[in-house]
């Protein structure tokens, strides 16, 4: 079966304007291919029984076994030979043919015949040998060799004669062909089921091998898609497609290709707005370090003043404000840059004084209280993650909080240890409000990036959706869980921020 694979040569490729190779529209139709092997099936078959056809005839000529009618055709002159004899064995009566003698009173004394066969024969014998006596004629069958009795069955066609010396024999025979040697008969299946089990399996052998074949070549002519899907997934969208030989392939190969150009099309914009993007963060963010560098400046000479306790305590928030703002500009420098430090961690303690000293400043810049929870020991571990950027996410907790609370009102940040999953223990970190509570929709959306729907929280306007959504990633990314919950009391709402601790 060689050159299934290679049936029709592959079509010439399509050129593109820019010169890129394209799937060619023209070849083979995929029902041609089918059709050849449906032909290949029935070429191999058509040879297979011939040689079955000829093997037969030959074993046939050759005497190896009876003809089907072989049977019927020589029941006289076996009845012949069983009518002129007092003796009957195997010798007598031909493999064509099953045999039961028995003695003057009916009781079986040899033959061939088993089981129900020998039942049968039995049954016919009992049947007409008892009006053996009352036929004047019966010497006179007997020479010409015509059966006393017969009865088709079945399983076979019973026929009982009479020996020489009046004994009834019954012989039995198939519309088969049968094997000359009795053994071959009684030990394998007729020659014509054997032939009907030869070709069956012929068939099937055909059809399994033929059908591997095919299933191996129509597999590697899909194999093409593998590639293009490969190409595609490594994002090399210049890469050639290949060529089939297969008309229906190379529709479907077209396809590919108009996606591959859109695909491509669409990929370079949005790499190019992310570049650009990217060069307009890192360019605010290096121009952030002009403004930061008057205001820490300004800061320093104001230092340098008269100043009160109060006004000391101001010029100080002011300056912790300014090096988290450097700090951000570093950070969102070094991530628009993907040189972004790898995270490690922090200690509990040392992220309770960061958050309680910038809650401080804002909330006094908002004119609102703090009241502090705090309930950690001084050797509370370690948790996961970068402690400046824990630290923006439980201050932009801190200042939802605060644009929900009335005026003057009170902002409640608690610090404890409780225990954790797995055994382990976790730095729970709640931050309350006074004001109106979440609404129940908000409950289960207002972490969704961009969710803006609540309005049962008054004094929501400026609110785009980010600040509780970005401390639940960054919370998330160190292993830990926010939650929103409303007061037991009715009064306000809770964040809670769950750390696991090392």
């Amino acid at each position: 079966m060689g050159g299934l694979t290679d049936g029709v040569p592959e079509a010439p490729g399509e050129q593109n304007p820019d010169g890129k190779g394209r799937p060619s529209r023209k070849g083979m139709p995929i029902v041609l291919l089918i059709i050849r092997y449906f032909l290949y099936v029935l070429l191999i078959l058509a040879l297979l029984f011939a040689g079955m056809y000829m093997v037969w005839i030959n074993l046939g000529i050759r005497g190896d076994f009876f003809w089907a009618n072989y049977g019927e055709q020589h029941l006289e002159e076996v009845g012949h030979s069983i009518g002129h004899s007092t003796a009957i064995d195997e010798s007598m009566i031909p493999a064509a043919y099953w045999y039961r003698t028995y003695d003057h009173q009916g009781h079986p004394t040899g033959g061939d015949m088993k089981g129900g066969m020998a039942s049968e024969a039995d049954q016919l014998a009992a049947d007409h040998w008892e009006h053996r006596a009352s036929m004047p004629s019966e010497e006179r069958e007997k020479k010409t060799g015509r059966p006393l009795a017969t009865r088709a069955r079945p399983d076979a066609t019973y026929l009982v004669y009479a020996t020489a010396d009046g004994r009834p024999c019954v012989l039995a025979y198939r519309i088969q062909p049968q094997w000359v040697s009795r053994q071959a008969r009684d030990r394998y299946p007729n020659p014509q089921n054997l032939l009907l089990v030869s070709c069956g399996a012929a068939l099937l052998i055909t059809l399994l091998l033929i059908g591997l074949r095919a299933a191996h070549v129509i597999s590697s002519k899909l194999k093409v898609f593998n590639q293009v899907a490969d190409d595609i997934g490594r994002q090399d969208l210049d890469a050639s497609l290949p060529r089939s030989n297969v008309l229906e392939i190379n529709r479907v190969l077209g396809s590919f290709d108009r996606m591959r150009a859109t695909l491509k099309e669409s990929l370079e914009k949005t790499w190019t707005a992310q570049e650009s993007q990217r060069r307009q963060v890192a360019a605010l963010a290096h121009d952030l370090k002009t403004p930061l560098t008057i205001m820490r400046g300004n800061a320093d000479l104001l230092g340098e003043t008269g100043l009160s306790q109060e006004q000391q305590s101001y010029l100080d928030s002011i300056e912790d404000a300014i090096r988290e703002m450097a700090d951000y500009a570093q950070a969102i420098s070094q991530g628009s840059m993907g040189t972004a430090s790898g995270r490690s961690g922090v200690m509990a303690v040392a992220l309770k004084d960061a958050v309680n000293n910038q809650a401080q400043g804002y909330l006094n810049a908002r004119s609102l209280r703090l009241e502090r929870d705090d309930r950690l020991g001084s050797d509370t571990g370690q948790v996961s993650g970068d402690a400046a950027d824990l630290t923006r996410a439980i201050m932009n907790i801190i200042a939802n909080a605060a644009d929900y609370s009335p005026d003057h009102g009170l902002v409640t940040l608690t610090w404890r240890l409780e225990g954790g999953r797995e055994g382990g223990r976790a730095l729970v970190v709640t931050v309350r409000d006074r004001g109106p509570g979440f609404s129940s929709r908000a409950l289960a959306h207002a972490t969704e990036w961009l969710y803006q729907a609540d309005c049962s929280r008054h004094g929501s306007g400026g609110h785009h959706g980010i600040g509780l959504a970005a401390a639940r990633s960054t919370v998330e990314s160190a292993g830990g869980r926010l939650t929103l919950a409303n007061a037991a009391s009715g009064d306000g709402a809770a964040v809670t921020v769950s750390l696991p601790v090392q």
